[in-house]
């Protein structure tokens, strides 16, 4: 089963906290613990997440249920009831330790889906990967190009050994973020051509026979959102360095930098 985190809520408001990052990570607007009028009333969801696709309004309802027991057929019913009067599209019921016969039966061929709460990941985590590294190809800026193999931006115009050996120390101390984020492409997935992601925790040993750095933290991520997001960390924190030893973008701010500026150009020497 491929889970997006491997961090496991201790409460329900935990719970419904993991339930609504997920799909805000998945580009859906969400809401926790929103009260929404009905026709005899009102009801208060813990999350409705929103989202258009080619024009199209869908509406999702969540219920977060961190039980010590399974969930009950009753509150299957009451919640077909909510899905109803709000003109959800979609239904889920997480729940932490499963559902009784009843409930499974009184969800049947509804909108309303019984999950876990790995099952759950397990249901968004092609759309969640998607978005995801979508979103760090777009926070990191031009890090990446940085580690693609058509040469180091700004290298061939490096005055002196000093200045060289100041970027290679830099670009060295980044790249194991590099590499990794390369399993991560956004563009091998838009055209159907990525590979399959990385079993967790990583596996760095050509990193290490390469003698590259991989901190701690990296090594020992064991869920996709912790891991992206380190690399996510030190992406930026790397292309800011990487720029303050590139002299085509040394002393300018980011904002002012240019694109082209980062573009790789064949190197006097390497």
């Amino acid at each position: 089963m491929t889970r997006i985190t491997n961090i496991r809520p201790a409460a329900w408001r935990e719970l419904e906290q993991a339930v609504a990052d997920i799909l805000r990570e998945c580009g859906m607007s969400v809401q926790q613990g929103v009260r929404i009028a009905l026709p005899r009333g009102s009801v208060d969801l813990d999350v409705l997440a929103e989202e258009t696709v080619d024009g199209i309004g869908t509406r999702t309802v969540c219920e977060c249920k961190n039980w010590k027991k399974p969930v009950p057929r009753e509150k299957v019913h009451a919640f077909r009831t909510v899905m109803e009067e709000t003109g959800a599209n979609r239904g889920y019921i997480i729940s932490a330790n499963g559902f009784q016969k009843g409930a499974m039966e009184a969800a049947a061929s509804t909108n309303v889906e019984l999950l876990t709460y790995d099952q759950f990941q397990e249901r968004y985590f092609s759309k969640w990967i998607d978005r995801r590294c979508r979103d760090i190809e777009a926070a990191i800026g031009n890090f990446n190009v940085y580690y693609e193999p058509l040469g180091r931006p700004g290298y061939h115009a490096l005055a002196h050994d000093d200045e060289r050996a100041a970027y290679d120390a830099v670009w060295e101390r980044y790249a194991f973020a590099g590499i990794m984020l390369m399993h991560f492409s956004p563009f091998l997935r838009m055209i159907g051509n990525a590979p399959p992601l990385p079993p967790l925790p990583f596996d760095v040993s050509q990193l290490d026979a390469q003698g590259l750095t991989v901190p701690d933290e990296v090594r020992q991520a064991r869920g996709y959102r912790e891991l992206l997001a380190l690399l996510e960390h030190y992406a930026r924190i790397g292309l800011e360095e990487l720029r303050a030893v590139n002299p085509l973008t040394r002393g300018q701010t980011a904002d002012t930098i240019i694109g082209e500026l980062d573009a790789p150009m064949p190197p006097h020497r390497l």
